[in-house]
């Protein structure tokens, strides 16, 4: 089915497409993943008269460190959401793994099939 954008009279609209989710979206929902380390720290806050001036450190706290255009990112992430940050983090390092797999694989089968017809 082919849809006109374009089209000049608008009495008669265009049809759409009921709104689908795409799979990938539904993909990341069952399964989210995230990119980048979680960090647990313990700070000094800087008040004078602080007991972390006394050398006991605020904390642990934790933060969410990121790449993004070259430029190391941190998030305060509170202690509620850890439990899911890591889990997160945990999925991406597997599903980063998996496709590293599968890429090594396709291009095993890629090599073989070329190598195949090339003896024909």
């Amino acid at each position: 089915m082919c849809y006109d954008t374009h089209r000049k009279d608008m009495r008669h609209p265009t049809p759409r497409r009921p709104a689908r989710r795409q799979p990938r979206q539904a993909l990341f929902e069952l399964f989210p993943v995230l990119a980048g380390s979680l960090v647990k720290q313990y700070v000094i806050c800087g008040k004078s008269g602080c007991r972390c001036q006394r050398g006991q450190k605020h904390g642990p706290l934790f933060y969410l460190y990121w790449k993004e255009q070259g430029r190391s990112r941190s998030l305060y992430v509170p202690r509620e959401k850890v439990v899911e940050i890591r889990r997160q983090i945990q999925n991406y390092r597997r599903l980063q793994k998996e496709l590293a797999k599968r890429g090594r694989q396709q291009l095993r089968e890629w090599q073989r099939n070329l190598q195949e017809e090339h003896r024909r």
